[in-house]
This record gives structure tokens, C-alpha cells and sequence, in this order.
């Protein structure tokens, strides 16, 4: 049965719930044989769930508090909690495999214990199980988690968060279907043990340092705001020494690429400026840690702490009063989580000192954030792990050991970039002269009038809009109230920050092209050259003054889409693309003149969770995986037929990128490029034939052009070698291998029954 506690961010929810377990121990009419398993989202947080646990009941402790570690005693006794990280069992990857069993019996332990065997041993000793999910928004949003809920099943199940997405019904509660306990925000704020409210930068804060960098403007007012509470604690008798959290984009390596010096060096820099003594400024970085000791303390001498997103979520500080934060570099994602860390109050058990101290009940928070990039982050993971293994069947091992195909390559002649920065910047130049009709006597006469003729404003005054005069009194709530809250202020950009959005413009210009006749692939290694071509071009055409011609590009671009400047790059980007072409097909020759690469079969190959288990029987390895999405029932069709076929030994489902699995290169006629095709099927027949081939349905029957590489391969491998393409027709199915393949006319194509060929 579900259990869902919802209280506010800084509420103490922790305190609460580990309370609530200590009492169950001390109920005289309700002893039941029970155990308890509470996850978090990661090992800081568990560890830290576990030491609070300890601290709260130190002297009157009952329960056996337990980690990963504990596993190897077998089981859960009772009262046990094991505190345990959600990632450490949600994954069946070698790196996990201490914690989950694998499938395959050869793997396992001669001795110790896995989870699953932790799980079923306290189960067959009759205890009940109660699960506690913390952050339960976070952590239950996989199919892998429910799996893993499923082989616990706990008899409650204890859900705890400040915005839970799922809220049990009235119907559901009064049917004692699920529980609900809520606590009030305003009687979290009336114990003292968060703030009354967070306020933004106001109008009047940034009107004092109009015309500086915006950067040392923010770093400015949390400084001085951090000064100002000290004293008022001061003036109270309190020692309570105010922490300014500075937080750094999470892409500030990226500031590197663009010619600017990192944040962290900025605040350094700063902070050195005003003599602070190195030993007062923390620093939580996943690689380095500094003067973190003590930090929670309401007395600790460190008066700064500078980090990324280390301290956005669990981590608690209650002497944390102000909060500068710098925009992500890329994404802008606002992470709203971190404005939680200066929620809490410095004293909760001295409320009524604090009755008259507006500002110290306040929690103050200076960015550079616009409104409309205010939104929660991705948390979602390019690089999905490797949660699932096949290993080769072992009565098929010696029957492929000497199995292997020339596979095709492009190899790294194409690193996604310009190719040649000269040949890049002379055409270039001549594409946006020609785009705007400017003569060279026209450039060097410095004449504009063809330009302001295309719509380029000469004169420009650029201003950022920021957020001021918002005060936010519900954390939970901060999400939808930063876009109601507030005004926006235009505040002129410094000449600093016009030529650090250059040099941004200048890397988001390459990487927001979407034609692929004008698309640069790697904008890190692009992005410096297209700089200095643009920045030629600008001076010739508006003089030697680079801080007037980067505020003229740059109030064109922020247009939009009514920017002059962007068709006109994009349309260089054009006019070069031929000659990349020429200069990779040149690299390409001399490349492949000397070396060629061999399709072999591995020993198992990996899968993330995006990939599903298909039932098999003549599959090469143990276990048939193919992606979850739209085509999959082709796939698990033909399956279904081939494993029904006496003739076929075996078959291998091929993967669709990366030098694991078998390639050969086609043209691409849709984009005139040399590519490389990943057939679907490699499979054996008893009489000795190989059989390669790649199954078709819908739209995706217009192979473009791979359909006749494949045809052209299978004639050069020879006569003990078969396939083509595949399609499912006329209730059976059929096969094509023509080299004049018709991508746009299925019907003009000779299809052949696929019988045929399996015999």
C-alpha cells in the first residue's frame, strides 16, 4: 500500500520520518516482524539519510542501521534499515555486479550474497518489508524501477517528497487504499525552520552598477548583501556567520573553447580582489574539495563556497543566506533545487529572536537568469548505461571462430570541422560580400549604405532583460511563480559582455545551423576559425573598431529570426560545403589506401535499458535484445519466421552504428554523401550459405541507396553469399536484391519469395 508524506523543501522531512520509524519501535500493541530499505538517489544522500538517523537517536537508537556493505550478512533482521542508493540496483552493469545477480549461473558468486538473495532470504524468514523512497519524484520514473519494487515487494511503501507527482485520491485514503500526510508550508515558516521568502536582485541594485560587467555586478551585491547580514546578526548577540553560495555553470569548461576565462576564475579573482583569505572560500567540485570541514556551522570561518551542481539537492547548510548564480554557458537550465539551499534558517530553536529581522528571515538570490530560461533541468542521459549482457551460445562458439566479413569504415578524415581554415575564411568573405553586394572599393571606402539598405542598424544600444522586485514565498512553488513574479529590467550590456556574447554567438551560430548542406558537426573545433573569418570580414566592412562592429553583429543576432547576419552565414556555410567535400575526399583516399577493417563476432554484447528481450531459438547469442520503438514488430516478426526455418544454423541480429557490428558504405542520394549502412541480419544456413539482409516496412522501404550497396556487395562476396531487401508482403515474405533497387517506387522492384533462398 502506498504511503505518501508531502512536506515543503527544508521542512525537515528527514527528521520526520526517521521520528515516525523510531516510534514504531515503541509501539506495545503493534510489534510486527518487520524490516525497512530507504533509498535515495545517490551514495552522498544515503550516507547522509544514515548518519542523520544516528545523530537523531544516539543514546536511544533500536534499529540496526545498515549500507551496501551489509549485504553479505544475508538478510534483513529486524528493525534493520538498509540505506541504499536507487543506482546501485537499478542497473545489472559489471560495475553494479557486486550488489545484482546476473542471469548467467557461470557468473556467479561461489560465495557471499547478491540483493535479489538479501531480498529473498529476509522475505523466507517472514518479515515484512517496508520501503522508504525519498525524493520519490526523482526516483521511480523507469520501467527498471518498478522492477525492482516488484522483487522487494514491501508491504508499504513509503513515498516522501515536496511535490510528489502522484497524490492519492480522497476515494483511495478513505478506503484505507493509500495514506496522505501533508504539512503546511506556513507551518513549516512559524517553526522557524525556513525562510519567509527568497528575493531576486530589485531595479534599484542593478541601477548602482550600471555600465559594469554584469558578471562583477552579481558578484558585487551578493557580497555586500553577505556584509550586511553579518552585521545584523552581530547587532542580534548571534554568531551566526552568513555563507554566500556562488555557483558556476555546469558547462564552464566550455568558456575555454570560447576564448573566456572560466567563472572560477572570475570569482577567484574577485574574492582575491577583496583580500579574502584563501581559507574562508570553500570549494565542492567532483574533483576538488577544499575547506568543506566544518562549513555547516553556524561559527565556521568560511564565508564562500564555490561549486557547480555538487551542492544542488540534499546537501544542508542552514547558515547559506545568499545565492549567486550564473547561467549555464549552452542550456540555460535553472536549477531550481539549488535555490533550496538557502531556505533553511541559521536557528530554528531560537525562532522569536529572529520576529522583527526581515531580512534575516529572507533568503536573497542574484543571477543572471532571463525569465524565459527559467525551467527545470534535463536529467535525462545521452549515454544510456549498459544494463543488459548476451554471451555466445557455447555450442556456436567453434562454428564462427574463423567467421569474418571486410566491414566498411569512414575512417577519421571528417572530424566535423571547416577542414581548412584559409580555404574556410576566402570563401567566406566572398560569400557575404556577394550576399550584401559590397565591392572591395565599397569595403575599403568603409561605406554602409548597402548594409543599412539590408536592414543592419549602425547605431545600436543593447540591454539584457533581468529579473527584479520578485520575492517568492513558496519554494515549491518557484517554478511557476518566477514567470508571474517580478519585472524585467533592461540593463545595458557592458562592452565585456558584448564581446563575450560575440564570441558566443559565434559558437551558437555553427551549432544551431539545421540544413546539412550548412551544418558543422563539431562546432569545438569550428568555432575559432569561423571567429576570425567573421571577424575579417566585419573589419573591412565596418573599420578597425572591434568594440563597435561586435555590438552591431551582436544586436543583429539577437533578432532572431529577423536577423540579417544569420541567412547570409548560413548561406556561406552553403557556398562552402562543396569544397569540405573535395578536401575529405581526398583525405578519405589516402586513407583507405592503407588500411581495411574485419567484422568479427564478439564474445557478448551490451545493451542499455532502451533495448527489449525477444524470445529465440536459433539466435547466436543467449539473448535477443532490439531497440523499444516504432518498427519493432518487423523485427520481432521476422524473428519469429526465421527461427521456424529448419534450414537456417543460425542468425545474428546486427547492431546500428560503431565498429562491433558489420558496416558497408553506400551513397547517400538523399544528402550526396558517402555514409555507412548496418545491415539488420546475418545469418547461416546448414548448407554452408551466409545470408545477409535487412528488413524494410512502410516508408522505410526507401533505403537511399543502401538497398543497391548491398546488392553490389552481395556480388562481390560471390556465390556462397545471399540476401538483399526485405519486406513482408502479400502475407508472406519477399526479398529484393537488384543493383537498380527503385527507392521511390516500390512496385518497379522484382520482389522474389525469400523461400526461395532458405532451402
Amino acid at each position: 500500500m502506498p504511503l505518501v508524506f508531502k512536506s515543503p523543501t527544508g521542512s525537515g522531512k528527514t527528521f520526520m520520518v526517521c521520528n515516525f520509524i523510531n516510534e514504531l519501535n515503541n509501539l506495545p500493541n503493534w510489534d510486527i516482524d518487520k524490516a525497512f530499505i530507504w533509498i535515495t538517489f545517490s551514495d552522498d544522500i544515503a550516507m547522509q539519510s544514515k548518519e542523520k538517523f544516528k545523530l537523531y537517536f544516539e543514546n536511544t537508537l533500536k534499529n540496526i542501521l545498515l549500507t551496501v556493505s551489509d549485504i553479505n550478512r544475508s538478510k534483513l533482521l529486524k528493525n534493520d534499515i538498509l540505506f541504499l542508493n536507487w543506482q546501485k540496483i537499478v542497473s545489472k552493469a559489471s560495475g553494479n555486479r557486486v550488489l545484482r545477480r546476473p542471469e548467467d549461473e557461470l557468473l556467479q558468486k561461489e560465495s557471499g550474497y547478491y540483493f535479489e538473495d538479501f531480498i529473498d532470504n529476509t522475505h523466507k524468514s517472514n518479515r515484512e518489508i517496508i520501503l522508504i523512497v525519498d525524493e520519490v519524484h526523482k526516483n521511480r520514473g523507469t520501467k527498471l524501477a518498478q522492477e525492482i519494487i516488484d522483487y522487494i515487494n514491501p508491504k508499504v511503501i513509503l513515498e516522501i517528497s515536496a511535490t510528489p507527482e502522484n497524490e492519492p485520491t480522497i476515494s483511495q485514503v478513505k478506503h484505507n487504499q493509500a495514506g496522505f500526510v501533508e504539512v503546511d508550508r506556513e507551518e513549516v515558516v512559524k517553526e522557524g525552520l525556513i525562510k519567509e521568502k527568497i528575493i531576486v536582485q530589485s531595479n534599484e541594485d542593478l541601477q548602482k552598477h550600471k555600465g559594469k560587467d554584469l558578471d562583477i555586478v552579481l558578484l558585487e551585491l551578493g557580497f555586500n548583501k553577505r556584509l550586511e547580514l553579518k552585521k545584523q546578526f552581530e547587532s542580534l548577540g548571534k554568531k551566526v556567520n552568513p555563507l554566500l553560495l556562488i555557483q558556476l555553470p555546469n558547462d564552464d569548461n566550455d568558456l575555454i573553447e570560447l576564448g573566456q576565462p572560466k567563472k572560477e576564475e572570475i570569482v577567484l579573482k574577485y574574492l582575491t580582489g577583496k583580500k579574502i583569505n584563501p581559507y574562508n572560500i570553500a570549494s565542492w567540485f567532483d574533483n576538488k574539495k577544499e575547506n568543506l570541514d566544518d562549513i555547516t556551522d553556524n561559527e565556521s570561518e568560511v564565508e564562500f563556497m564555490i561549486f557547480k551542481q555538487a551542492a544542488g539537492t540534499g546537501w544542508d547548510c542552514p547558515r547559506a543566506h545568499v545565492l549567486v548564480m550564473f547561467r549555464e554557458i549552452k542550456k540555460s537550465n535553472f536549477y531550481i533545487q539549488t535555490v533550496g539551499r538557502i531556505l533553511r534558517m541559521a536557528e530554528p530553536d531560537k525562532k522569536e529572536d529572529y520576529n522583527n529581522q526581515h531580512e534575516l528571515r529572507t533568503g536573497f538570490l542574484y543571477t543572471n537568469y532571463q525569465r524565459n530560461e527559467v525551467a527545470i533541468p534535463d536529467q535525462s542521459n545521452a549515454n544510456k548505461p549498459k544494463v543488459f549482457v548476451s554471451y555466445l551460445k557455447e555450442d556456436l562458439i567453434d562454428k564462427i571462430k574463423d567467421f569474418k566479413l571486410e566491414s566498411a569504415f569512414i575512417s577519421r578524415v571528417d572530424y566535423g570541422d571547416l577542414a581548412s581554415s584559409y580555404k574556410f575564411q576566402m570563401s567566406f568573405i566572398d560569400s557575404m560580400n556577394k550576399y550584401f553586394n559590397l565591392t572591395e572599393k565599397e569595403i575599403f571606402g568603409k561605406e554602409l549604405n548597402k548594409l543599412k539598405e539590408k536592414g543592419i542598424e549602425v547605431k545600436p544600444l543593447i540591454t539584457n532583460k533581468i529579473i527584479v522586485d520578485a520575492e517568492f514565498e513558496d519554494f515549491d512553488q518557484l517554478f511557476l511563480d518566477i514567470h508571474d513574479k517580478g519585472t524585467d529590467l533592461d540593463f545595458e550590456v557592458s562592452h565585456n559582455d558584448i564581446e563575450k556574447t560575440f564570441n558566443y554567438f559565434c559558437y551558437q551560430l555553427l551549432k544551431e545551423q539545421t540544413d546539412d548542406d550548412a551544418k558543422i558537426s563539431n562546432v569545438s573545433r569550428s568555432w575559432a576559425p569561423f571567429k576570425s573569418a567573421l571577424r575579417i570580414w566585419l573589419k573591412t566592412a565596418f573599420g578597425d573598431n572591434y568594440q563597435y562592429y561586435y555590438k552591431v553583429f551582436v544586436f543583429d543576432i539577437l533578432k532572431g529570426a529577423l536577423s540579417k547576419f544569420r541567412p547570409a552565414i548560413t548561406k556561406a556555410l552553403k557556398d562552402y560545403k562543396p569544397i569540405i567535400k573535395e578536401i575529405l575526399k581526398d583525405r578519405q583516399k589516402k586513407i583507405e589506401e592503407k588500411e581495411s577493417l574485419f567484422f568479427t563476432f564478439k564474445d557478448y554484447y551490451s545493451y542499455s535499458d532502451e533495448y527489449i528481450e525477444i524470445e529465440q531459438k536459433k539466435c547466436l547469442y543467449e539473448k535477443c535484445f532490439i531497440r523499444n520503438e516504432l518498427g519493432k514488430n518487423n523485427e520481432e516478426n521476422f524473428i519469429k519466421y526465421i527461427d521456424k526455418k529448419d534450414s537456417i544454423e543460425w542468425w545474428f541480429k546486427n547492431g546500428d552504428y560503431g565498429k562491433d557490428y558489420y558496416a558497408l558504405k553506400y551513397f547517400n542520394v538523399n544528402n550526396q554523401t558517402e555514409c555507412l549502412f548496418y545491415p539488420d541480419w546475418i545469418l547461416k544456413l546448414k548448407s554452408g550459405k551466409i545470408g545477409i539482409l535487412d528488413t524494410k516496412s512502410g516508408w522505410t522501404i526507401n533505403t537511399e541507396g543502401r538497398a543497391n550497396a548491398l546488392a553490389l556487395k552481395l556480388k562481390e562476396l560471390g556465390n556462397n553469399y545471399f540476401g538483399g531487401i526485405v519486406r513482408f508482403a502479400n502475407g508472406i515474405y519477399e526479398y529484393c536484391n537488384s543493383i537498380k533497387f527503385d527507392d521511390n517506387s516500390e512496385k518497379n522492384n522484382r520482389w522474389l519469395q525469400i523461400e526461395d533462398l532458405l532451402k
